[in-house]
């Protein structure tokens, strides 16, 4: 750090009341500053026209001040960046990881084992990694984090994780969706949809579950459970079928808004009224959700503060501490669909 610098800092911790580290801390992004005092820091910054030098600041600490986004999706996956909730997501983190002067960097880098990844030009080229959903990587996963590079997972807390897992209650919000159609008279003919291979729609089927037993309804309603991608387009075709196949089916949950969107869709063309003839639900709250018609009922998944919380995660791993899961819970938002 050279003269001008160090003057500047002393100049700000003098305005702040605070040590001149503690200023170091704050405008490095460091967890261990309160957001309270990191905004008088920044504020007080601001005021005198204090520029940080970043990148030397970054080569000190060993630090490239990046930070990248991996989507955890199989090789065969039709899935892509332009699902909606991957892109609500993104930006949310790289909105947050602006404000505390990092980068973000969207990796396309497979994790097929972790001795690999770790030699990847994605590790190499950030300070941490958050990767989007589990897939079928958990045990990469966790052999990823026992090497001490810092990751966070968008995902299923239930799995033995020894990776810092942030989301929502999937089961819980697979109940409440089951709950509320049982409530709405939907007791003969519950669908769900989904692919439960995957850790959090299986957590979510499972509550699906929870919510027949409760109600008694295990044996007269078997559970009805078709296997459907994440990738609307290839669910569309899945979906035409199904109301083909199950004309009586009158109330579903699905995992995911995007399926949700897709469901209705195949319904009305098969000439039935959402939610009439068949109620809908979704999963995510994406904001897409509130722009189709009819406007769709949903369990909501934290994405902004799951954003932050992942963040906050790396940058806690960087500073040598092992954070908490942050698992919220689940809560349905009740519109027009069901």
């Amino acid at each position: 750090m050279n003269k001008f610098e160090t003057v500047d800092m002393q100049q700000i911790a003098d305005m702040t009341g605070v040590s001149r580290s503690t200023v170091s801390r704050a405008l490095s992004g460091s967890p261990l500053v309160s957001f309270k005092t990191r905004d008088l820091i920044i504020n007080a910054a601001k005021q005198t026209g204090y520029v940080m030098n970043t990148a030397a600041r970054n080569f000190r600490l060993g630090r490239t001040g990046v930070i990248a986004v991996v989507l955890t999706l199989e090789h065969d996956s039709p899935q892509t960046i332009n699902d909606p909730f991957f892109m609500e997501i993104i930006a949310e983190i790289a909105e947050y990881l602006r404000q505390r002067n990092y980068n973000t960097l969207i990796a396309h880098e497979r994790l097929d084992d972790a001795s690999s990844f770790l030699q990847s030009q994605t590790v190499s080229a950030s300070d941490g990694v958050i990767f989007i959903g589990q897939g079928k990587k958990h045990e990469a996963l966790n052999e990823l984090a026992n090497s001490g590079f810092p990751i966070a997972v968008w995902g299923d807390a239930t799995l033995d994780c020894d990776y810092t897992v942030v989301g929502c209650d999937n089961r819980q919000g697979g109940y409440l969706a089951a709950k509320h159609l049982i409530e709405q008279c939907h007791r003969k003919h519950l669908a769900f949809l989904g692919d439960t291979h995957f850790p959090e729609p299986q957590a979510r089927f499972k509550g699906y579950l929870d919510a027949l037993q409760e109600a008694g309804l295990a044996e007269t309603n078997s559970p009805l459970h078709i296997n459907i991608s994440f990738d609307p387009s290839t669910a569309q075709k899945a979906l035409e079928e199904f109301f083909t196949r199950e004309t009586e089916v009158d109330g579903i949950v699905c995992c995911s808004d995007l399926i949700a969107i897709a469901a209705i869709s195949a319904a009305q063309r098969a000439g039935k009224s959402v939610p009439n003839d068949v109620s809908v639900i979704g999963f995510d709250n994406i904001s897409l959700s509130q722009l189709i018609s009819p406007q769709l009922t949903t369990v909501a998944q934290p994405i902004a503060a799951g954003a932050k919380s992942m963040c906050e995660s790396i940058f806690a791993q960087l500073s040598g501490e092992r954070p908490r899961d942050d698992i919220s819970q689940a809560q349905l938002i009740i519109r027009d669909s069901a």
